[in-house]
């Protein structure tokens, strides 16, 4: 039974209660008023009487009074602290929803917070990396734009490889040095961008538990986003170089890098 089921209850029992007093201290003012057949001392009330009774009564109410007062206050504290918890992760979800063209619905609420979540456990992990950064390879000319340009996911793909966070995929990629930056510019159909637990191309929004590149390869179980609609993907990537990739046999992609 809820909190807010049992409140209820517990008035009810209140409005009970405070009846049967009522009706008890009628029945003593009558007796009160009732013409006395003898004259014999009377005796201390026994437990059990009308005013015993009446008292116990009235201690009853006041407990269940207190009681009802201090679910109404949990049930307030309970519902501020979800809130609370709530607000902010929702306000991000619905900001990357804007940013991926994500329409919020039932479905798709769950798997942006999941997206959220996935790279902002990223940022962390690489403000907490402990070593200096290595150096970076591949076509010094497949540049991004200025990070104030990118998404977040962009943003931190690109700086976990030079970190050394992630499975080797973790990164931004796209079909040749010159698209490297266009991606969050503008509209690109080659690119990908990959942390450890999320996935962004040009049609789909994924997420899938971190995996590790086995002989160059890595089978990902997504849950993605594609066209308003879930589904469930098996993505297969292959690196055949450090700074190649291949998406379900697609062509090779480029690693981007950020600007210096």
């Amino acid at each position: 039974m809820t909190i807010w089921t049992r409140v209820p209850l517990m008035a009810a029992g209140i409005s009970m209660l405070a009846l049967a007093a009522c009706s008890d201290e009628q029945n003593v003012q009558r007796g009160e008023d009732a013409p006395a057949v003898t004259e014999a001392p009377q005796a201390p009330p026994a437990v059990g009487t009308s005013d015993d009774a009446l008292n116990r009564i009235g201690e009853g109410a006041g407990l269940i009074l207190d009681g009802a007062g201090e679910l109404a206050r949990d049930a307030r504290s309970r519902t501020e602290e979800l809130l609370e918890d709530a607000g902010p992760a929702l306000e991000r979800a619905r900001g990357y929803a804007r940013e991926l063209g994500v329409a919020l619905n039932e479905l798709t609420e769950r798997a942006v917070r999941e997206f959220a979540a996935g790279v902002e456990a990223l940022e962390r992990r690489i403000d907490e990396a402990d070593g200096p950064d290595e150096p970076v390879t591949g076509d010094s000319a497949a540049l991004l734009s200025a990070p104030a340009q990118l998404r977040a996911d962009t943003r931190a793909a690109a700086r976990a490889g030079p970190a050394g966070v992630g499975p080797d995929y973790v990164g931004v990629w796209a079909a040749d040095a010159a698209s490297c930056a266009r991606i969050d510019v503008e509209p690109v159909e080659q690119m990908a961008v990959i942390t450890p637990t999320t996935l962004r191309r040009s049609e789909a929004v994924c997420n899938f538990a971190e995996t590790p590149l086995t002989g160059g390869t890595a089978t990902l179980a997504a849950s993605c986003i594609a066209e308003g609609d879930m589904e469930e993907r098996s993505i297969t990537l292959e690196m055949p170089q450090d700074d190649a990739l291949t998406i379900d046999g697609s062509a090779s992609l480029v690693r981007c890098h950020l600007p210096e």
